[in-house]
């Protein structure tokens, strides 16, 4: 690899006219981007590269050697990788992150190797949800550090964190600060566990276990969409002329399901012979199989039969159900089906404020509490955790009805 040619500087800057410059963080981000989850690359390339900064040194095979000299070779392989990556990229300038404007790079570094190695996460929209929720703490820490009080990773900072989050001027609901919560006790559990690699102290290691022990805010579960009468199902599905399309729009509005679930949906997933449709949802690593519903088998079968896909072959029991038509290749995204679902429900003038595809979940609860099925196979149907998230629904019911029930 070319040396860079440096500046004599006391703070290094890696730095060579006419290349792209980026900081830090931004590397690594991109590096990050690169590698597979769990990955523990970054952290020790960081390092590396925050060694060349302070002393000022080229990025290149000398620096390399003396870096890893000594070093384990699972300390090394990280290092050879980055420098890889580091010249595949065209060595762009390598400036140190800006004063002020983020987090620390302890902190950025401690935040991306949780989420490397967080299991618990699916998908890229949990991580971002996290990173935000743990970016937002960890300003507000630093920001109590410049004002010159206590700030600590202990059970009593984060106590003091979430009465700041509720007395906030923005007025955070119930559900926002109980998610900052977690995001900071899934830390700090994962932070026990590697404590060893953290070098923690057992004084550290207790502060983090007490944090465990801080209860969220009560939430009082309330129904955030609207849902569809009866009448208005029916009519939201007259009409639909694409196969796929319906197909989605019964899989939402007669089986409940989420539209992550839906785009998750594999060919295998569907048990015709049982009458059962394996989901897999939000936060899962295994389906759960669900009534699937004479009306939804039907309607399933005439799209297989439209794509010349009926009877399903072994061959594509592990692909998607529903794929993009276009490059890149795999399954449809969830923002592709809301927006079938905002297209039909605008078709039939049924597109207020409230109405979206998640509406359509809320649908298939409410019509299943309306046709008095039992409350504990709603909540079997719907795979909700907890039945208090179910009866939502009853209590909506019981709010539309009490003027007429109620005596005189």
């Amino acid at each position: 690899m070319k040396s860079l040619s440096l500046p004599t500087a006391s703070k290094s800057t890696l730095t060579t006219p006419g290349r792209v410059t980026m900081c830090v963080r931004d590397l690594m981000r991109h590096f990050s981007a690169q590698l597979p989850p769990k990955s523990n690359y970054v952290r020790q390339a960081r390092q590396f590269l925050e060694d060349c900064l302070i002393k000022n040194v080229p990025i290149d095979e000398i620096s390399f050697k003396l870096y890893v000299g000594g070093k384990k070779p699972h300390q090394v392989s990280p290092i050879r990788k980055f420098i890889l990556f580091y010249q595949t990229i065209g060595q762009p300038t390598v400036i140190p992150n800006p004063p002020g404007s983020t987090l620390s790079d302890a902190v950025d570094e401690l935040i991306d190797w949780f989420l490397n190695d967080a299991t618990g996460l699916r998908g890229e929209y949990s991580r971002r949800t996290y990173q935000q929720a743990l970016n937002t703490f960890f300003t507000f820490m630093e920001a109590q550090k410049r004002a010159g009080q206590h700030a600590q990773l202990t059970a009593s900072f984060v106590e003091t964190y979430v009465n700041y989050q509720k007395n906030k001027a923005n007025n955070l609901s119930p559900y926002t600060i109980n998610l900052h919560l977690s995001a900071i006790k899934q830390l700090t559990a994962w932070c026990v566990r590697r404590r060893d690699r953290l070098e923690l102290t057992q004084t550290q290691v207790n502060d983090l276990r007490d944090i465990e022990a801080i209860k969220g805010l009560a939430v009082t579960h309330t129904y955030h969409k609207e849902s569809l009468s009866a009448d208005q199902r029916e009519q939201l599905l007259t009409g639909v002329k694409s196969a796929r399309d319906l197909a989605i729009l019964y899989l939402l509005s007669y089986e409940g399901l989420r539209t992550i679930e839906v785009c998750r949906l594999r060919f295998k997933d569907l048990d015709f012979d049982r009458q059962q449709l394996h989901v897999l949802g939000k936060g899962k690593n295994d389906t759960e199989p669900i009534k699937f519903f004479e009306a939804c088998q039907q309607i399933i079968k005439a799209y297989l039969q439209a794509n010349d896909w009926w009877p399903i072959r072994d061959q594509k029991m592990n692909e998607y159900l529903f794929e993009n038509a276009t490059p890149p290749k795999g399954p449809l995204k969830t923002n592709q089906i809301r927006y079938i679902v905002d297209k039909t429900l605008r078709g039939h003038g049924l597109k207020k404020k409230g109405y979206s595809a998640h509406s359509l979940r809320h649908t298939v609860a409410q019509l299943l509490i309306e046709a008095n099925i039992p409350l504990e196979y709603v909540q079997e149907h719907l795979r909700h955790k907890k039945i208090e998230t179910t009866q939502v629904y009853t209590r909506k019911k019981t709010k539309q009805v009490y003027f007429e029930i109620m005596p005189d």
